[in-house]
């Protein structure tokens, strides 16, 4: 089975070493950003993640239009919004993004979360790949 690859952000580091502690004991790969530029800048160095985990609350994330940038870039990469619920609930946020949750102190349900939609991403890449070989 194939290692997954999570990027995590969150503007708290106590928060994102937390969590990343939370699913590395999972079994997942995590890289951790604190801010807007330092996800861009990861993604485009390496790999790119299964999943990204996104604070709405991290720095200069409407200066670089991150999620806009997102989707036009990387249109396969699923974001699950973790954050605080906004004061001003933007639907542009929840058509951009895989899941939305509210942060709390117990990770069980961001963890479900992720394996919901890993296995969902997977399948697709299956089907993908089906479809492929079928049509060679």
């Amino acid at each position: 089975m194939e290692t997954v690859r999570i990027l995590l952000s969150d503007r708290n580091r106590h928060v994102r070493e937390l969590l990343r502690r939370e699913l590395e004991s999972e079994g997942y790969v995590v890289a951790v950003a604190g801010n807007a530029q330092e996800i861009l800048g990861s993604l485009g160095h390496g790999e790119l993640p299964h999943l990204l985990i996104l604070d709405l609350e991290i720095p200069y994330l409407a200066e670089v239009n991150l999620l806009e940038s997102l989707k036009r870039t990387y249109p396969s990469l699923p974001v699950i919004i973790h954050s605080f619920q906004p004061e001003n609930p933007i639907e542009f946020i929840a058509a951009n993004a895989a899941a939305f949750l509210e942060k709390s102190e117990d990770p069980h349900q961001l963890k479900q979360t992720i394996a919901v939609l890993v296995r969902k991403n997977s399948e697709d890449r299956k089907d993908s790949e089906k479809r492929i070989a079928k049509s060679e």
